[in-house]
């Protein structure tokens, strides 16, 4: 994979973050992690968890008001975090990693991934069924809660950058060159849909998409760079979304993206945060006064708990379903155990 490649494309939406990294994060603490930058963050019954830079994992069992650092036995990056019951959660990560814990985060244990491959997006739909996509077109399954990865592959060299399935057996999977990959059996193969901003992969364009949104089964959304977003119409085609106040959003990439109470929720680059009412056409900016920050991960829980993270140890949370926001600074009481 040409060097170039991966900065525009994969680094772009996890190294660069990395290279760029300062100490002059927002929160209070002392301690790196706290000031790392964020890629992932989870919400599961009283669980929260948010992971990032160098093996960090953050935990808190009080609604995101105190964190722990858990110790990842780790030092690569972590991009992803499921966590579809109670205390258990599985992590991806760069060079293969993933991680497990059936414990709340007291211990975790490396799985094998039997790949070096960097792993960015990560599904489970329950405690046995998952998917984990990366470069070069990556798939793994498991159906055994993780004790075995089975790998796959969409056949091209091609980095997918998020994974989603909607019942054990229908699935999607999105990535560079906006290409759109659909699943019917359970992620045993792969077949390319259309895609409305799909590029060739000599074109030296960057149409990336970043994440994939389901509400149910027949309403899906991918997000991308530029401010691309994508609507999902009858699980066989794709339609672009113009938001409201175009021009400005499209300078920005959008990263991620999840839903609470029917209003979705996409955020990204520069402290970006898009919202949109239910049927997913009318977005619009949501103009927050927060740092300038590129915002790489949000999740909500069902009592309106809602997490946003991003880059320099940035925390946003909320709990009234995404209404509003407050920065969060975490202290230094916090140790790794």
């Amino acid at each position: 994979m040409l060097p170039a490649r991966n900065i525009v494309i994969w680094t772009f939406l996890h190294l660069f973050a990395v290279v760029c990294f300062s100490p002059g994060g927002t929160a209070q603490s002392s301690e790196p992690a706290f000031r790392d930058n964020f890629y992932g963050v989870a919400i599961a019954h009283q669980n929260a968890w948010i992971v990032g830079y160098y093996g960090t994992i953050l935990h808190s069992r009080d609604g995101a008001f105190t964190w722990t650092l858990q110790n990842s036995k780790t030092p690569e990056a972590l991009f992803r975090i499921a966590s579809p019951v109670k205390d258990i959660a599985w992590v991806s990560g760069s060079y293969g990693t993933i991680l497990h814990t059936r414990d709340g985060g007291q211990s975790w244990q490396k799985q094998a991934s039997n790949t070096e491959e960097q792993l960015l997006g990560l599904h489970f739909l329950d405690a046995r069924l998952g998917w984990i996509v990366g470069s070069r077109g990556v798939i793994l399954r498991t159906e055994d809660g993780g004790t075995t990865w089975i790998s796959t592959s969409v056949g091209e060299d091609i980095i997918l950058n998020d994974v989603r399935f909607i019942n054990p057996k229908e699935g999607w999977a999105v990535g560079e060159f906006g290409r759109i990959y659909q699943s019917k059996d359970g992620g045993r193969s792969w077949e390319k849909q259309q895609s409305p901003i799909e590029v060739s992969l000599i074109s030296g364009e960057s149409r990336n998409l970043f994440r994939l949104l389901f509400d149910d089964t027949d309403h899906g959304w991918a997000f991308g760079l530029d401010g691309t977003i994508l609507r999902m119409n009858g699980r066989e085609r794709w339609d672009v979304v113009r938001p409201r106040g175009a021009a400005q959003i499209k300078r920005r990439h959008l990263f991620a993206a999840a839903s609470f109470d029917g209003r979705k929720f996409a955020t990204g680059e520069r402290g970006t945060v898009l919202v949109s009412q239910a049927n997913g056409n009318g977005w619009a900016d949501a103009r927050m006064k927060i740092p300038p920050l590129t915002l790489n991960g949000i999740a909500f829980a069902h009592q309106g708990l809602g997490l946003i993270v991003g880059n320099r140890g940035l925390i946003l949370r909320s709990r009234n379903g995404g209404t509003s926001w407050k920065q969060v600074s975490i202290t230094a009481e916090a140790q790794a155990k």
